[in-house]
């Protein structure tokens, strides 16, 4: 044989082992496989759901064989569905039963059978449990859920704000909560405004946790503040939750018309209990502390700073940082003779964040000139203690000169400065 004949052959057998890959690819490629619930009980309708999937289509079905532990009230109910995920061409169609299942005890149902291509693809043996009619199935389902109460910060000073969030971890779908207990709160008051307080399903988000991914939601998320000092205890959070125990999974298009049966399994849920260390004030407290205790920055802005006699303007404190700033109480101004407080007010607002509680508060003082003349407001001082340090901290805000002149007519308000 010459060498181009040798190349040609050569050529010939990498082409064939070629096309034989790709058979072999789509071959594995189709799976055949029945869908049902575990547990029902007798009386209950079911679906019992023979899928096949692939790039293929089938043909010569072989219908199951039930017992007279069951009766097929409908079916089969076939649903197809064809197209791209991924870039791979799929094929699915479905054979969909509603069964009844009639008494008590565990049940078989023979395997199922199609043929794609000349080759029989078979399901495994159909194993079910129908429990008496108004018996739980609660203890044949193993839920990988579980409760947990945890708190912003375990160590806090007296008097500090800690956020306690009351948390539920699933992999399992949430149908409903039927009831929830939430902690004993005795030693400590809880905040006016909860973060978030559960009001009908939870809504999720993703969490890793001890190296596996659940469905995480916050069913509480409240402010809470200590009564006093010392270990104070936070009791568990028990809930009574429904959970969806289909067992047939949905692609992300869905491969038929219409909804799979809910089927919810209520369970019992306790968290553990947990505890918090209240530690006293450092000494040497200043006489003009806020009680603010986090980690904080000040700024401050003045409007209308050549008022006329008799005039309105404003001065502002803005407070914003790491910690509860609801309970800040307002920095006493060191104002020059001339220059009075005619009304203050403040406003806050807080959130929950990477860093903890996260807010920030504005003092507003409205301020009035008596008479004519230049005045310097000084600085003024916002004491709180930082928590990073253990010391009290003080911020001051700019300085501020204001020119008083005589007015030509009476005195009037400043408009949109407070």
């Amino acid at each position: 044989m010459g060498v181009t004949n040798k190349a040609a052959t050569f050529k010939f057998l990498v082409i064939l082992l070629l096309f034989a890959s790709i058979e072999m690819l789509n071959a594995g490629d189709i799976t055949f496989e029945v869908k049902y619930p575990r547990v029902v009980n007798a009386g209950e309708t079911f679906r019992l759901e023979y899928i096949l999937k692939g790039s293929r289509e089938g043909i010569n079905f072989m219908p199951p064989k039930f017992s007279d532990g069951f009766e097929m009230k409908s079916g089969p109910h076939i649903y197809n569905y064809s197209g791209s995920s991924d870039g791979d061409y799929e094929i699915w169609k479905s054979f969909l039963y509603i069964v009844q299942a009639n008494k008590k005890g565990v049940f078989t149902i023979p395997v199922s059978a199609i043929e794609v291509e000349g080759k029989e693809y078979k399901t495994s043996i159909v194993e079910l449990k129908v429990l008496g009619e108004h018996e739980s199935k609660e203890e044949y389902y193993d839920i990988d859920a579980f409760l947990r109460t945890q708190v912003s910060r375990p160590e806090i000073y007296e008097g500090e704000a800690v956020v306690l969030s009351c948390q539920l971890f699933t992999k399992v779908r949430l149908l409903s909560v039927k009831q929830i207990d939430y902690p004993v709160l005795d030693d400590f008051e809880v905040g006016s405004k909860p973060f978030y307080d559960h009001q009908g399903i939870p809504v999720f988000r993703k969490e890793d946790y001890n190296g596996s991914q659940y469905s995480v939601s916050d069913l509480r998320k409240i402010i809470i503040y200590p009564n006093r000092t010392g270990k104070l205890a936070i009791t568990e959070v028990e809930a009574s939750l429904s959970f969806d125990t289909r067992i047939l999974d949905r692609t992300k298009r869905g491969y038929y018309a219409g909804e799979d049966q809910v089927r919810g399994v209520d369970k019992l849920f306790k968290s553990e209990p947990i505890s918090v260390r209240v530690v006293r004030l450092p000494g040497n407290k200043p006489d003009d502390f806020s009680d603010a205790i986090g980690k904080f920055k000040l700024r401050s802005e003045i409007k209308g700073s050549q008022p006329k006699v008799g005039d309105l303007f404003a001065l502002s404190l803005i407070v914003d940082g790491v910690g509860d700033l609801s309970i800040a109480s307002a920095p006493v101004l060191d104002l020059p003779e001339g220059i009075e407080v005619y009304d203050m007010k403040s406003e806050d607002y807080s959130f929950f964040g990477d860093l903890g509680i996260q807010s920030d508060k504005t003092f507003g003082y409205l301020l009035i000139a008596q008479k004519a003349g230049t005045y310097r407001i000084p600085p003024v001082r916002f004491v709180y203690l930082d928590t990073d340090s253990g010391t009290y901290k003080v911020l001051t805000s700019s300085e501020y000169t204001v020119t008083v002149t005589e007015p030509k007519l009476k005195g009037t308000v400043v408009a949109g400065l407070y």
